[in-house]
């Protein structure tokens, strides 16, 4: 039974949450601020987080920057904001998804399960003992296996879930041009709203990852406009 963690100072939204998440089979620890959830968090067997972007004096962005210093558990901003900027630098701190208040019970349900089978998958294939073809391009490794992507020098290069799945999304179908709706339902398993921005703000984290790693190597994603991305360089089964 997955486990999920609940951060919000709204006594309400905390306890609303805590009854969906239960009548549907998770099971849920709920915590009103900082103290609460680094407990948890440090308490460990958390498999996703649900954090209010707005605690009283505390910020939820602060509070994923310091549990991304220990932890890689998954998570969701919830915010009351619906400002585009806000969502965007969540994404940026490395957030799966985010959920806009006032919230509709089934899309909260299907982008929890989404981001669930997402880690479930990495978490398979990186404990899987089968071998699965790595793919290598422009000196870089993505093993699928491993959930891990090696940069020309060698090194582990980080991703969060979303930016690996996109990246192999677009390797495996190099030279295409896919569209925004193409890759969010391979990555995620459904369309994605027309004025949600998340594919765009994952595939720019993700060229700046690869390009750093690989010391100023050209766009590897090409925009193509009125479509989606391509990915450029030739790929190699190894």
């Amino acid at each position: 039974m997955p486990h999920i963690l609940v951060v919000d100072d709204e006594e309400l939204i905390r306890g609303l949450l805590e009854r969906i998440l239960k009548r549907n089979g998770f099971d849920v620890t709920a915590v009103a601020d900082r103290p609460g959830f680094l407990s948890a968090m440090e308490a460990g067997n958390i498999d996703l987080v649900l954090l209010d972007v707005r605690l009283g004096r505390d910020h939820g962005f602060d509070l994923a920057r310091e549990a991304r210093e220990r932890h890689r558990t998954p998570l969701i901003f919830v915010t009351g904001d619906t400002d585009m900027a806000d969502k965007i630098a969540g994404l940026e701190l490395g957030a799966e998804d985010y959920i806009t208040k006032p919230f509709d019970q089934g899309e909260l349900l299907a982008r929890i399960r989404v981001v669930l089978r997402r880690q479930e998958a990495a978490e398979a294939h990186s404990q899987a003992k089968r071998e699965n073809r790595r793919l290598a391009f422009a000196g870089f490794t993505l093993d699928p296996a491993a959930h891990e992507l090696r940069a020309p020098e060698g090194d582990n290069v980080e991703l969060t879930g979303m930016e690996f799945a996109i990246l192999a999304c677009l390797a495996q179908r190099p030279r295409e041009a896919l569209s925004r709706d193409d890759i969010s339902q391979a990555v995620s398993g459904r369309l994605r709203d027309r004025r949600d921005r998340t594919i765009d703000v994952v595939v720019s984290k993700l060229r700046r990852k690869l390009e750093l790693a690989a010391d100023g190597e050209p766009d590897l994603i090409q925009t193509v406009r009125g479509v989606g991305y391509k990915f450029m360089p030739d790929v190699e089964a190894v």
